[in-house]
């Protein structure tokens, strides 16, 4: 009977083992379903946080991040002001040259300036992805120094190259230092007349360039380093999440088809074929969902793409509701 034992614990197992294989397989074969219809290249990185189990789909290709880099700039910040190079409350000079399309300072600022704290810069950034506020921002940071942070966190694969004007232009295909400095609705004018041609040719360079890009893997071992207070320290990573709280737009991405009154605390981003999220899902009976899905040269219509990052977050959060121990 004692020879047994051992046999028949290899043996259960096994079982355990094939029975959670078949279950992921299964909620792989609907994520892989679903993404042909972005008509485009689509990572995907889930966590379940509690049991550790993870889904990765096309997980390690860089993506271009859009306005999902705002998450490694806040990271930045915290640390500056971590080691007294920065206060939240500091006041920064806000002008019209620094007003840039996309967010509401553009709809807003259109006399001779203001002074806005970084605090309400942050706000403006992860709240409504307000281009301007993100650039003050980085601009007081350095971009060169989100990257080496993303480095020493062990974070290779991201990386944050140009503002979001910079990116914006290059995407359109026009020259930064000719037209970076042109006022707003100079520079809306020069956009509009762009030809399709031109466009195409600079929207194809914008991505197969690996500036401002992630891996889905990644961004979602960022969002976890957040998540579990190490980021800083606990207060820090509280504080990064609560900026994250409140986002005023993407709600028809990951919460999209979700139960109603499910808390997800997340960053949307998008510009060409990306159409990206990335965030933490609150599960009903305490357990958490870190998920990031990217999107590359996608040429679906928007809504589609949109529905798509939806239907991966529903079925990701449906799997781990029933299978909270990830099996």
């Amino acid at each position: 009977m004692l020879r047994k034992i051992p046999v028949f614990t290899i043996l259960l197992i096994s079982l355990v083992h094939a029975a959670w294989s078949a279950d992921i397989a299964t909620l792989r074969t609907q994520i892989e379903r679903v993404i042909p219809r972005a008509r485009g290249q689509v990572g995907v990185a889930i966590k379940h946080v509690e049991s550790g189990t993870e889904l990765m789909v096309n997980a390690d290709q860089t993506y271009p991040m859009a306005s999902t880099y705002k998450v490694p700039i806040l990271v930045e910040l915290f640390y500056q002001r971590a080691a007294g190079k920065l206060s939240l409350s500091d006041r920064i000079e806000v002008d019209p040259s620094d007003v840039h399309p996309g967010g509401t300072i553009a709809l807003l600022l259109d006399g001779p300036g203001l002074q806005m704290s970084i605090h309400n810069l942050i706000n403006l950034m992860m709240r409504v992805s307000d281009n301007s506020a993100a650039d003050i921002l980085l601009n007081r940071i350095g971009p060169a120094n989100v990257t080496a942070r993303m480095r020493s966190l062990g974070l290779d694969k991201i990386r944050v190259d140009r503002s979001t004007l910079e990116m914006i232009l290059d995407q359109e295909g026009l020259d930064y230092a000719t037209y970076g400095n042109l006022p707003l609705a100079q520079l809306r004018e020069r956009l509009d007349a762009i030809d399709s041609q031109t466009a195409a040719r600079a929207n194809e360079r914008f991505n197969t360039t690996e500036k401002d890009v992630a891996t889905p893997r990644q961004m979602t071992l960022l969002l976890e380093r957040i998540y579990r207070g190490e980021i800083v320290d606990r207060a820090s990573s509280d504080e990064m999440m609560e900026f994250m709280n409140h986002s005023m737009i993407g709600q028809t991405r990951i919460p999209a088809l979700l139960p109603e009154g499910t808390r997800v605390v997340h960053k949307t981003g998008t510009i060409s074929g990306s159409t990206n999220d990335t965030g933490v899902v609150f599960l009903p009976g305490g357990g958490h969902l870190l998920m990031t899905v990217f999107t590359k040269d996608a040429k679906a219509p928007a809504a589609d793409r949109e529905h798509v990052v939806a239907e991966i977050a529903r079925f990701a959060y449906d799997y781990f509701v029933f299978n909270p121990a990830g099996h």
